[in-house]
């Protein structure tokens, strides 16, 4: 059931709602615990607590994942960078392409734009109830589903550490071809995001520094943690706390703001130098109400809505249609 909760008006219930993280079930899931959800059938562990990780197997399928990387080569995949660098800068030897849900026959067959919008439509698994029923109403201010991007890394591809930010709460990455090769280094930190927002740069930093030996966890595939940990001791960031294997089709989702609206930096990440060829598919769910340094006065007017039986959000198709 992913429908809203009930919740009051008041103060502590403001400090306790936070919509940009996990949906309530998974909230309270202690790390390493595995919570099955019947509703699609599949069986989510926690990896982390601080910043929230999630691991679900077989989230989509081998022809699903096929479907994508096939449609992805066929009509073209362009250089990666990202919105504030150059074309193969912090991303290297990696190319990607986004796949429109609601566009199949124009860029891409109309099965890779089906398999788009159940992926779409699947990874609201993660988002919050109160996102879902603002996607479902298609109030994009408060949230907005952006098309899927397949991207495809070579040999010796990587991306550095980053933020996936731009007001995205939520990010959910498929991995179709079974490499991993992602890395969190303050995945199960044992600091409070507190510590990670409303610093400023040299604070955020030290703050780090003082993190990253004790904790970090390492997603690694077919290709074994081997290829990253060797290489270990020429890199002061890659010291894993605990190693996650994945399968082709599983994937990770993870969270990237604090209650509040800040960004949260325990939810850095990057992609190592993979040994060998990797595809991921990646949805990312964004906030422009939410997020940012005003995010918490528009939190503050949701859960007014809501205590006020106003909340036009419930109900109605939705964009995707689910």
């Amino acid at each position: 059931d992913l429908s809203s909760p009930t919740t009051g008006g008041d103060s502590a219930d403001l400090n306790n709602f936070n919509p940009l993280g996990p949906p309530s079930f998974l909230a309270c899931l202690p790390v390493g615990e595995i919570f099955h959800l019947p509703s699609h059938d599949k069986n989510i562990t926690r990896l982390s607590s601080s910043p929230d990780i999630f691991l679900v197997r077989d989230f989509l399928s081998t022809e699903d994942g096929e479907t994508l990387m096939q449609s992805a080569v066929l009509t073209g995949m362009k250089q990666a960078g990202t919105k504030n660098s150059k074309a193969d800068t912090i991303r290297k030897n990696s190319r990607l392409t986004w796949i429109d849900p609601n566009q199949g026959g124009i860029d891409h067959t109309e099965e890779a734009a089906s398999v788009a919008k159940r992926t779409i439509a699947k990874s609201m698994m993660f988002s919050h109830e109160i996102m879902n029923d603002q996607l479902q109403a298609e109030r994009m201010e408060y949230a907005l589903a952006e098309d899927v991007q397949v991207a495809k890394y070579d040999v010796g591809g990587r991306f550095d550490n980053h933020h996936d930010g731009y007001g995205r709460y939520l990010t959910v990455l498929t991995y179709l071809n079974g490499v991993g090769g992602t890395y969190f280094p303050f995945g199960n930190n044992d600091s409070n995001e507190n510590d990670f927002t409303n610093q400023s740069k040299e604070q955020a930093m030290a703050t780090i520094q003082d993190s990253v030996e004790k904790c970090g966890i390492l997603i690694v595939g077919k290709e074994g943690a081997n290829p990253y940990l060797d290489t270990r001791a020429s890199s002061s960031t890659m010291n894993p706390k605990t190693v996650v294997e994945i399968r082709m089709g599983d994937a990770i989702a993870f969270y990237n703001y604090a209650p509040d609206g800040e960004r949260d930096l325990r939810s850095l990440h990057c992609g190592l130098s993979v040994p060998e060829e990797k595809w991921i598919a990646t949805c990312w769910f964004q906030s422009e109400a939410l997020t940012g340094p005003f995010g918490y006065l528009k939190r503050g007017r949701l859960l007014e809505d809501m205590d006020g039986g106003n909340d036009k959000s419930i109900g109605g198709n939705g964009i995707l249609g689910i």
